[in-house]
């Protein structure tokens, strides 16, 4: 079975110090060494070898010294980690690297890139995030204290059985909140208007979809670890859980996994998206469906499910 890893994406500091301090936390926490990956973006147009080779030299030499320097700095004994300088596109390279590696977290830094860049590109971690190759913790460029309560968000059944253990088998100290945002999907409601659908009918339809999600989180309470709460919140789920974020007794949201198909790995969901952008803490999002989860789940709970339902 592979081995448990976990890589921590680093581009600079300051702006990395979050991302360093939270793989070496959950690294320590899983009894392993953290591995520090750092892509040196290096441009690929018809440039001369002769010029490349050794300005990737020198670049990597930088690199490394600069991440030596964070770890002195932090107090972080060199033992506990491991660094690795690749080249190329950040993106593609980290991608190719987690399909290599198989790592159990790949922990990086929320996208800081101006907002009609953001719009028009996307980010690393969203590229990293999307391709699906791995569970990737995205954390706030803001240094907090350890993770000790944590959001899941649940959509369908099947999240729960799937996530949770592979959340409390990462952070075995944490305790979970599971939450599920209701709505009436705007297209649903307007169809309802269009045929005379009072708006009371629209608030009672909601009601029962609310009513039958506190029914389903309830049984699956009953059937996980004492000390799992839950909740349903009414509302628009990106913008609801994004809200839930902003508690000030929450550390971190995690996210169950969704159906991995060809515009999965383009984009990523709107709920993904807007909880990257405007979420209150770090966010954990777990593979996709039909992946194999790592094994960290089964190395603290052999009976756990490894696959995710489709």
């Amino acid at each position: 079975m592979p081995a448990v890893r976990i890589l921590a994406a680093i581009d600079r500091f300051p702006e990395d110090d979050a991302v360093l301090l939270r793989g070496i936390e959950i690294a320590e926490r899983q009894g392993v060494a953290l591995t520090i990956i750092h892509v040196v973006d290096l441009p690929v147009h018809a440039a001369s070898a002769a010029l490349i080779t050794p300005f990737r030299g020198q670049a990597e030499v930088a690199a490394r010294g600069r991440i030596e320097a964070a770890l002195r700095r932090h107090g972080i004994a060199s033992a506990e980690v491991q660094i690795r300088i690749e080249t190329g596109a950040p993106a593609d390279r980290l991608i190719e690297i987690c399909s290599d590696l198989e790592p159990t977290l790949v922990v990086m830094r929320a996208h800081q890139k101006p907002w009609i860049v953001w719009k028009l590109l996307g980010s690393t971690s969203e590229k990293v995030v999307a391709a699906g190759c791995a569970p990737v913790l995205v954390v706030k460029p803001t240094i907090g204290k350890p993770y000790e309560r944590v959001l899941l968000a649940i959509d369908g059944a099947e999240t729960a059985p799937t996530v949770l253990p592979f959340v409390t088998g990462l952070l075995p100290e944490t305790s979970v909140h599971m939450i599920q945002a209701v709505a009436i999907t705007p297209q649903f409601e307007q169809a309802m208007l269009r045929v005379g659908l009072a708006r009371c009918d629209l608030t009672a339809h909601q009601d029962v979809l609310a009513q039958h999600a506190q029914a389903r989180l309830a049984s699956l309470a009953a059937d996980l670890p004492a000390g799992v709460t839950w909740q349903v919140l009414r509302g628009e789920p990106a913008q609801e859980l994004a809200r839930a974020t902003h508690a000030p007794d929450v550390d971190l949201i995690a996210l169950g996994p969704t159906r991995i198909g060809l515009l999965k790995r383009v984009f990523i969901g709107g709920v993904t998206r807007r909880l990257l952008r405007d979420a209150g803490c770090d966010v954990l999002i777990a593979r996709p469906a039909g992946a194999v989860l790592p094994d960290v789940i089964t190395r603290r709970d052999p009976t756990a499910v490894q696959t995710a339902s489709t």
